[in-house]
């Protein structure tokens, strides 16, 4: 009867003990669960936005001029956050929950380089809400416009050449003169036009309007050019009777046309009260016996109030 009694005991205490390491083994067991969950959380998956291209439209003509662009990113904001910089075309992947809204900024080459890629300040935002759905691809093509009646006000200056044309002879043998040849007009009925040959061999000129920006303004030139020969854009600063020429660009040669953005306010934020026009001038290469250089809207575009 002892021995039976001592045998149950015994029995007791193993099943105690086995319980009690299965119950280790399973909170061991669990934590681990835990910790892959950690380490490894679950994957959210992303509503794609597609943007193939974007569309620049007027709304005031006379103000703003000409509507061609050169947009060739994207900034995206998802509820005032930002995503990133995308290139055109762009799928744009975007973790969201519900309703959602992106904020579009057209983005640029600034100065005309791939490099250095820049929001543009003088164009509209293009918003956009959606319902997220996970990997839905939701094509969307933002709107922008030029920027007419923000505050700050923005100024234009603009010359498309339909009118007259402001720029004059700066020296050299000739200067740029309007053309309406179909041929050599980007868009509307002119454009301006300069050739050199064997005997007119250089050109300059200068812009008969004056500019001033206020220090700290954002400031940017528009053009729209084609030329079988290097062109240079300068700037002249007036400041206090003193004058300044300084280079902008070098623009190199253009089979067809294109669109090219220089930012102005490294230039006109040095200077106080100073007032600034714009020069182009080139030369014939040694190499060529003649050449044709075309511009078309032309703008100055800045901030006026601070």
């Amino acid at each position: 009867m002892i021995a039976l009694k001592t045998i149950l005991s015994k029995w007791n205490r193993y099943l105690k003990m086995l319980i009690m390491k299965n119950a280790s083994l399973i909170v061991i067991f669990l934590w681990i669960l835990q910790s892959c969950n950690i380490v490894n959380p679950k994957e959210e998956i992303p509503t794609y936005i597609q943007i193939d291209s974007v569309q620049l439209v007027p709304t005031h003509s006379q103000i703003h001029g000409s509507v061609s662009h050169k947009i060739t990113d994207v900034w995206v904001y998802y509820n005032r956050e930002i995503l990133g910089a995308y290139q055109l075309p762009a799928k744009i992947p975007v973790i969201a929950d519900g309703k959602g809204q992106l904020q579009i900024l057209a983005g640029i080459w600034d100065n005309g380089l791939s490099g250095t890629r820049a929001r543009y300040p003088f164009f509209t935002v293009d918003t956009f809400t959606f319902d997220a759905n996970p990997t839905q691809i939701i094509h969307h093509t933002p709107i922008f416009n030029y920027r007419t009646t923000d505050t700050p006000s923005v100024k234009y200056f603009i010359e498309s050449f339909e009118q007259g044309n402001t720029l004059t002879s700066n020296g050299g043998d000739t200067t740029f003169y309007k053309t309406n040849n179909p041929t050599e007009v980007f868009e509307g009925d002119w454009s301006a036009k300069v050739a050199l040959n064997d005997s007119i061999k250089g050109f300059s000129s200068i812009t008969t309007q004056e500019f001033s920006v206020p220090i700290g303004q954002d400031c940017y030139m528009e053009l729209n050019y084609k030329t079988d020969i290097g062109l240079i854009v300068a700037i002249e600063i007036n400041s206090s009777g003193n004058l300044i020429t300084s280079d902008l660009i070098g623009l190199n040669p253009r089979d067809n046309w294109n669109k090219v953005y220089l930012n102005l306010k490294g230039y006109t934020s040095g200077f106080q009260n100073a007032k600034f026009k714009i020069i182009f001038y080139g030369s014939l290469p040694d190499d060529k016996t003649s050449s044709l250089t075309l511009i078309d809207n032309f703008k100055i575009i800045y901030f006026n109030k601070i």
